[in-house]
């Protein structure tokens, strides 16, 4: 009769165990990381580009210098 209950208990364990390990892979990992912030632009020196004639300049988005674009 003991070696039933033992049968029934070690049963209940690997079941426990295998309820716990099918969670904890069922889990999503954590979502990534959010992008770093821009550039503090208040401490970028720029360099004011020289555009060719029908040309301007414009400052593109996330960045801090102007670049010459097409009008």
């Amino acid at each position: 009769m003991k070696a039933k209950k033992a049968a029934w208990f070690i049963l209940a364990i690997v079941v426990n165990l295998l309820i716990v390990g099918a969670v904890a892979l069922a889990k999503q990992p954590p979502p990534p990381p959010p992008p770093p912030p821009p550039p503090n632009c208040k401490f970028v020196e720029c360099a004011n580009p020289d555009c060719l004639p029908g040309e301007h300049t414009e400052v593109p988005p996330g960045q801090c210098c102007p670049v010459c674009v097409p009008n």
